[in-house]
């Protein structure tokens, strides 16, 4: 993304996503109405995350962090579970005729054979052909992972490539609460707001 700066904590698991559709509705005199999406970005999340027991220092850097922004300063924040990471992982096999594949990844390590788009990267995918990297004029890569080599992998070339990425959003946060739980424990609810 930009130069922006990142939310640097981690919350519990069970962070919780509800999306946003930004619709515009147009209602006419006898009933009808037309629907369209307001702007390019029509659909926005909002995430509720939780940060339990944690040290008071660390609930006071969040804070601050959170206070520093105050609910107008967009920051970056990697959507939980998000985070991945493959190397040498194989995309497909060349047949001397295709030049279209898709940069695919496993789920998660826990379900290695369900593959998902390998999207969301923070450097380019380094891409090999039989083991050796291939130039990157060798080929075009669109930000879906869908990749097209300038000519055809020849028959069983081996194409695999080594990545890593997120799904991180520009976010603003309006609302947190803490709760101090006892001695140096502290409870954080924080709700981030995806900005178009």
């Amino acid at each position: 993304m930009s130069n922006m700066e990142r939310f640097p904590f981690t919350p519990d698991y069970g962070a919780q996503l509800e999306s946003q559709l930004r619709v515009r509705k147009a209602q006419f005199g006898d009933g009808y109405s037309q629907r369209s999406e307001d702007g390019a970005r029509g659909l926005l999340q909002r995430w509720s995350v939780q940060f339990t027991a944690r040290k008071k220092t660390e609930a006071d850097a969040l804070d601050a962090f959170l206070r520093t922004h105050r609910g107008v300063a967009a920051f970056e924040f990697v959507v939980p579970d998000s985070a991945w990471a493959v190397t040498g992982f194989r995309f497909g096999t060349g047949d001397g005729a295709r030049t279209q594949y898709l940069l695919q990844r496993p789920l998660s390590p826990d379900v290695p054979g369900e593959l998902v788009p390998a999207t969301g990267w923070g450097a380019a995918p380094l891409v090999y052909r039989d083991g050796v990297l291939v130039a990157g004029t060798g080929y075009a890569l669109s930000s879906s992972g869908l990749i097209t080599f300038t000519a055809a992998p020849g028959a069983g070339a081996i194409l695999t490539f080594t990545a890593s990425g997120a799904q991180v959003l520009r976010v603003v946060c309006e609302r947190w609460t803490s709760v101090v739980k006892g001695f140096n424990a502290y409870d954080v609810s924080v709700e981030f707001e995806e900005v178009a």
